[in-house]
């Protein structure tokens, strides 16, 4: 019996260090960062999902600063039976992804580490990394021109040029920079004129909320214009798309004429003058 007990003891103790070897700690640090760089507050929810470990699937809030990362933790990791471990983020509403590294390489929309690498990166026995680059969405300021008359009816002219400003924008390339943009163009007969930038993401902490005007000079002096953009359109990375429309309508000069009691009144002096007048030579 104790011969049965010995060997048993002895054929775990040979077991062990084949356990140890096969199974690991494979941890992930994973990271959001926004582009520009800035005062951000928004978070995204990213989960782990892997085939083989403890647990098999867990899920952390993440922010943008340094202090808000997470580092998923996956013990008793097989290496195996390890075929893959995938790392998801949620949407985050007026922010579009630049890119996903996972162990520096872009895996598409997931950072993605497989066995068998195909789509994905290989696996560290150790620290693996996972960023997540977003960026504000674009914002669509657009700008709608309405004639009421058909230029084709009347001798006006229906060009008009439109002038536009847009202040609070997020200057592309630049940190912790929001800018004025602005430009001009020329228009002529109906249509639909679209300008886009992004939109600060950091209103309230740095500058104020996106806001875009347009007025508009009519080059014949006979369109009268209700200029419908000089109010100001605003933006923010909830409120991407908005816009205006400009209204023009002609103003026709009619000649000056009298009331039927003015017709009267000069039917009385012409009959006066003349009845003086034939007095005097007749």
């Amino acid at each position: 019996m104790n011969i049965k007990r010995a060997f048993f003891a002895a054929a775990a103790l040979l077991m062990v260090p084949g356990f140890a070897l096969a199974q690991t700690t494979i941890t992930f640090d994973t990271q959001l960062h926004f582009n520009p760089t800035g005062p951000y507050t928004q978070t995204v929810m990213a989960t782990l999902t892997c085939n083989t470990g403890n647990p098999l699937q867990q899920s952390f809030e993440i922010g943008p600063t340094p202090a808000d990362k997470v580092v998923f933790v996956v013990d008793n990791f097989d290496l195996q039976t390890f075929i893959d471990c995938e790392i998801t983020a949620n949407s985050l509403t007026g922010f579009d992804v630049l890119s996903v590294l996972a162990n520096s390489d872009d895996t598409g929309s997931t950072c993605l580490y497989e066995a068998d690498v195909v789509d994905g990166t290989a696996l560290i026995e150790g620290l693996n990394t996972c960023v997540f680059e977003m960026t504000p969405s674009e914002f669509s300021f657009e700008i709608e021109k309405v004639w009421e008359f058909n230029s084709e009816d009347v001798d006006i002219s229906d060009f008009a040029s439109i002038s536009w400003n847009c202040n609070n924008v997020v200057e592309v390339g630049l940190n912790n920079t929001v800018t004025t943009i602005s430009g001009g163009f020329g228009i002529s007969g109906n249509g639909t004129w679209t300008i886009v930038g992004q939109p600060n993401p950091w209103a309230g902490t740095l500058g104020g909320d996106t806001t875009c005007w347009a007025t508009e000079s009519a080059f014949d002096s006979a369109v009268e214009s209700d200029q419908g953009c000089s109010g100001g359109t605003t933006f923010s990375p909830s409120d991407l798309v908005g816009g205006c429309t400009i209204t023009n309508s002609v103003f026709f000069e009619g000649i000056p004429t009298l009331s039927q009691y003015g017709l009267a009144v000069m039917a009385l002096l012409m009959l006066g003058v003349g009845f003086i007048g034939f007095r005097r030579f007749v």
